[in-house]
Protein backbone atom coordinates (compact mmCIF):
# COMPACT_ATOMS: atom_id res chain seq x y z
CA UNK A 1 0.00 0.00 0.00
CA UNK A 2 1.55 3.55 -0.86
CA UNK A 3 1.82 5.17 2.35
CA UNK A 4 1.89 8.63 0.61
CA UNK A 5 -1.94 8.23 -0.19
CA UNK A 6 -2.47 7.88 3.55
CA UNK A 7 -0.31 11.00 4.38
CA UNK A 8 -2.67 13.06 1.76
CA UNK A 9 -5.60 12.64 3.67
CA UNK A 10 -6.30 12.81 7.15
CA UNK A 11 -5.80 9.42 9.26
CA UNK A 12 -7.35 7.99 12.11
CA UNK A 13 -4.18 6.70 13.33
CA UNK A 14 -5.27 2.95 14.73
CA UNK A 15 -3.72 0.00 14.19
CA UNK A 16 -7.03 -1.59 12.74
CA UNK A 17 -8.20 -2.86 9.31
CA UNK A 18 -11.37 -0.77 9.56
CA UNK A 19 -9.56 2.42 10.62
CA UNK A 20 -6.86 1.36 7.94
CA UNK A 21 -9.62 0.92 4.90
CA UNK A 22 -11.57 4.13 5.81
CA UNK A 23 -7.94 5.96 5.58
CA UNK A 24 -8.62 5.21 1.82
CA UNK A 25 -12.30 5.01 0.90
CA UNK A 26 -13.85 7.20 4.28
CA UNK A 27 -13.38 10.73 2.64
CA UNK A 28 -16.56 12.11 1.50
CA UNK A 29 -17.96 11.23 -1.85
CA UNK A 30 -15.56 8.53 -2.18
CA UNK A 31 -17.84 5.31 -1.95
CA UNK A 32 -20.32 7.63 -3.71
CA UNK A 33 -17.56 7.31 -7.15
CA UNK A 34 -17.25 3.79 -6.26
CA UNK A 35 -21.35 3.43 -6.43
CA UNK A 36 -21.53 5.09 -10.19
CA UNK A 37 -18.49 2.72 -11.34
CA UNK A 38 -20.07 -0.36 -10.51
CA UNK A 39 -22.58 0.42 -13.15
CA UNK A 40 -19.55 0.14 -15.63
CA UNK A 41 -17.05 2.51 -16.98
CA UNK A 42 -17.91 6.39 -16.77
CA UNK A 43 -16.37 9.46 -18.78
CA UNK A 44 -15.47 12.06 -15.91
CA UNK A 45 -18.70 14.31 -17.47
CA UNK A 46 -20.86 11.09 -16.48
CA UNK A 47 -19.30 11.51 -13.07
CA UNK A 48 -19.89 14.78 -12.47
CA UNK A 49 -23.22 15.01 -13.56
CA UNK A 50 -24.01 11.58 -11.28
CA UNK A 51 -22.68 13.30 -8.05
CA UNK A 52 -24.50 16.95 -8.66
CA UNK A 53 -22.74 19.30 -5.65
CA UNK A 54 -19.10 17.73 -5.79
CA UNK A 55 -16.84 20.46 -6.73
CA UNK A 56 -14.64 19.49 -10.18
CA UNK A 57 -11.15 19.58 -7.75
CA UNK A 58 -12.83 16.97 -5.24
CA UNK A 59 -14.01 14.91 -7.91
CA UNK A 60 -10.72 14.68 -9.40
CA UNK A 61 -8.84 14.22 -5.61
CA UNK A 62 -11.19 11.03 -5.18
CA UNK A 63 -10.68 9.66 -8.34
CA UNK A 64 -6.80 10.02 -7.99
CA UNK A 65 -6.76 8.63 -4.77
CA UNK A 66 -9.24 5.41 -6.14
CA UNK A 67 -6.59 5.84 -8.79
CA UNK A 68 -2.96 5.24 -6.48
CA UNK A 69 -4.83 2.94 -3.84
CA UNK A 70 -5.63 0.57 -7.06
CA UNK A 71 -9.04 0.48 -6.95
CA UNK A 72 -9.62 2.59 -10.19
CA UNK A 73 -8.24 3.04 -13.19
CA UNK A 74 -8.49 5.51 -16.61
CA UNK A 75 -8.80 3.73 -19.98
CA UNK A 76 -9.41 4.90 -23.46
CA UNK A 77 -12.24 3.52 -25.15
CA UNK A 78 -11.25 2.48 -28.88
CA UNK A 79 -12.45 3.81 -31.78
CA UNK A 80 -15.09 5.22 -32.77
CA UNK A 81 -15.68 6.18 -29.11
CA UNK A 82 -12.02 7.33 -28.33
CA UNK A 83 -12.91 8.99 -25.06
CA UNK A 84 -11.54 8.51 -21.51
CA UNK A 85 -13.52 6.78 -19.19
CA UNK A 86 -12.48 5.72 -15.61
CA UNK A 87 -13.26 1.99 -14.72
CA UNK A 88 -12.77 -0.31 -11.64
CA UNK A 89 -9.95 -2.70 -11.29
CA UNK A 90 -10.28 -6.02 -9.68
CA UNK A 91 -9.31 -4.58 -6.57
CA UNK A 92 -12.26 -1.90 -7.20
CA UNK A 93 -15.09 -4.39 -7.56
CA UNK A 94 -13.99 -6.08 -3.78
CA UNK A 95 -15.49 -2.94 -2.79
CA UNK A 96 -18.94 -3.49 -4.42
CA UNK A 97 -20.17 -5.85 -1.02
CA UNK A 98 -19.26 -2.63 0.94
CA UNK A 99 -21.38 -0.53 -1.19
CA UNK A 100 -24.77 -2.91 -0.94
CA UNK A 101 -24.17 -3.27 2.41
CA UNK A 102 -24.86 0.23 3.18
CA UNK A 103 -27.57 0.07 0.17
CA UNK A 104 -29.47 -2.03 2.19
CA UNK A 105 -29.19 -0.22 5.18
CA UNK A 106 -30.34 2.81 3.73
CA UNK A 107 -33.23 1.68 1.78
CA UNK A 108 -35.25 1.15 4.55
CA UNK A 109 -34.85 4.25 5.93
CA UNK A 110 -35.14 5.92 2.33
CA UNK A 111 -38.67 7.05 2.03
CA UNK A 112 -39.77 8.79 -1.01
CA UNK A 113 -37.60 11.23 -3.03
CA UNK A 114 -37.76 14.85 -2.00
CA UNK A 115 -38.28 17.46 -4.24
CA UNK A 116 -35.06 18.96 -3.94
CA UNK A 117 -32.95 15.52 -4.27
CA UNK A 118 -31.45 14.05 -7.36
CA UNK A 119 -32.86 10.98 -8.52
CA UNK A 120 -30.24 9.30 -10.85
CA UNK A 121 -31.18 6.13 -13.10
CA UNK A 122 -27.89 4.83 -12.31
CA UNK A 123 -28.06 4.93 -8.68
CA UNK A 124 -31.54 4.04 -8.80
CA UNK A 125 -31.22 1.24 -11.00
CA UNK A 126 -27.94 -0.29 -8.85
CA UNK A 127 -30.32 0.24 -5.74
CA UNK A 128 -32.29 -2.71 -6.97
CA UNK A 129 -29.71 -5.10 -6.13
CA UNK A 130 -30.38 -3.79 -2.36
CA UNK A 131 -34.11 -3.62 -2.25
CA UNK A 132 -34.65 -7.33 -4.18
CA UNK A 133 -36.53 -9.51 -1.96
CA UNK A 134 -35.93 -12.56 -4.30
CA UNK A 135 -36.45 -16.29 -2.83
CA UNK A 136 -33.43 -18.07 -2.86
CA UNK A 137 -34.90 -20.83 -6.25
CA UNK A 138 -33.18 -23.38 -8.44
CA UNK A 139 -33.87 -21.80 -11.69
CA UNK A 140 -32.95 -18.52 -12.82
CA UNK A 141 -35.78 -15.72 -13.17
CA UNK A 142 -37.34 -13.42 -15.48
CA UNK A 143 -35.48 -10.11 -16.97
CA UNK A 144 -36.79 -7.09 -17.30
CA UNK A 145 -36.23 -3.81 -19.30
CA UNK A 146 -36.25 -0.74 -18.28
CA UNK A 147 -36.13 2.51 -19.93
CA UNK A 148 -35.26 5.44 -17.75
CA UNK A 149 -35.46 8.68 -18.81
CA UNK A 150 -34.27 7.55 -22.34
CA UNK A 151 -31.29 5.19 -21.64
CA UNK A 152 -32.05 1.52 -21.32
CA UNK A 153 -31.48 -0.91 -18.12
CA UNK A 154 -31.33 -4.57 -18.06
CA UNK A 155 -32.26 -6.42 -14.81
CA UNK A 156 -32.25 -10.09 -14.84
CA UNK A 157 -33.30 -12.29 -11.38
CA UNK A 158 -31.10 -14.93 -10.59
CA UNK A 159 -31.46 -17.85 -7.69
CA UNK A 160 -30.79 -15.85 -4.79
CA UNK A 161 -29.27 -12.12 -6.23
CA UNK A 162 -30.27 -9.30 -8.88
CA UNK A 163 -28.19 -8.47 -12.29
CA UNK A 164 -28.22 -4.64 -12.83
CA UNK A 165 -27.02 -3.13 -15.99
CA UNK A 166 -26.88 -0.48 -18.59
CA UNK A 167 -28.02 -1.92 -22.17
CA UNK A 168 -30.54 -4.57 -23.73
CA UNK A 169 -32.06 -7.20 -21.59
CA UNK A 170 -32.42 -10.46 -23.54
CA UNK A 171 -36.29 -11.56 -23.90
CA UNK A 172 -37.67 -10.04 -20.95
CA UNK A 173 -41.13 -10.43 -19.17
CA UNK A 174 -41.89 -6.30 -19.48
CA UNK A 175 -40.68 -3.21 -20.62
CA UNK A 176 -41.24 -0.46 -18.94
CA UNK A 177 -40.46 3.28 -19.65
CA UNK A 178 -40.91 5.71 -17.30
CA UNK A 179 -38.42 8.54 -15.11
CA UNK A 180 -36.38 7.76 -12.48
CA UNK A 181 -37.67 9.80 -10.22
CA UNK A 182 -41.56 8.08 -10.74
CA UNK A 183 -40.11 4.80 -10.39
CA UNK A 184 -38.53 5.83 -7.34
CA UNK A 185 -42.18 7.21 -6.08
CA UNK A 186 -43.83 4.35 -7.04
CA UNK A 187 -41.49 1.88 -5.64
CA UNK A 188 -41.21 3.79 -2.22
CA UNK A 189 -44.84 3.59 -2.16
CA UNK A 190 -45.28 7.67 -2.82
CA UNK A 191 -47.33 7.11 -6.01
CA UNK A 192 -49.37 4.60 -6.69
CA UNK A 193 -48.62 2.98 -10.23
CA UNK A 194 -52.33 3.01 -11.60
CA UNK A 195 -52.22 6.67 -11.32
CA UNK A 196 -49.12 7.18 -12.98
CA UNK A 197 -49.94 5.53 -15.82
CA UNK A 198 -53.16 7.01 -16.09
CA UNK A 199 -51.42 10.29 -16.49
CA UNK A 200 -48.58 8.95 -18.77
CA UNK A 201 -45.93 9.38 -16.35
CA UNK A 202 -45.38 5.08 -17.18
CA UNK A 203 -45.86 2.91 -19.73
CA UNK A 204 -44.88 -0.95 -19.53
CA UNK A 205 -45.63 -3.76 -21.84
CA UNK A 206 -45.13 -7.69 -22.13
CA UNK A 207 -45.98 -10.92 -20.10
CA UNK A 208 -49.38 -10.27 -18.26
CA UNK A 209 -48.45 -9.97 -14.23
CA UNK A 210 -44.84 -9.01 -15.22
CA UNK A 211 -45.25 -5.62 -14.01
CA UNK A 212 -46.89 -6.54 -10.27
CA UNK A 213 -44.35 -9.07 -10.26
CA UNK A 214 -41.47 -6.75 -10.57
CA UNK A 215 -43.24 -4.24 -8.06
CA UNK A 216 -43.06 -6.97 -5.48
CA UNK A 217 -39.75 -8.63 -5.82
CA UNK A 218 -37.98 -4.16 -5.90
CA UNK A 219 -40.49 -2.38 -3.89
CA UNK A 220 -38.59 -0.87 -1.00
CA UNK A 221 -39.37 -2.07 2.59
CA UNK A 222 -42.73 -0.63 3.83
CA UNK A 223 -43.71 0.48 0.89
CA UNK A 224 -47.10 -0.18 0.68
CA UNK A 225 -48.78 -2.37 -1.88
CA UNK A 226 -50.34 0.61 -4.63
Amino acid sequence: MNFLILRAVKRYAQYCAVARALDLVGERWTLLVVRSLLMGPQRYTDLRDALPGIATDLLTARLRTLEEAGYVRRRQLPRPAAVGVYELTEAGWQLGPVVLALARLGVARLGAPAAEDDVNADALVLLLRASFRGEQGAEPGPSYQLELDGEPYAVAVHPGWVETRRGAAPDPAFTLRTSARTLAEILSGELPAKAAMADGRLEHDGRAGAFAEFLATFSFPDAPAR
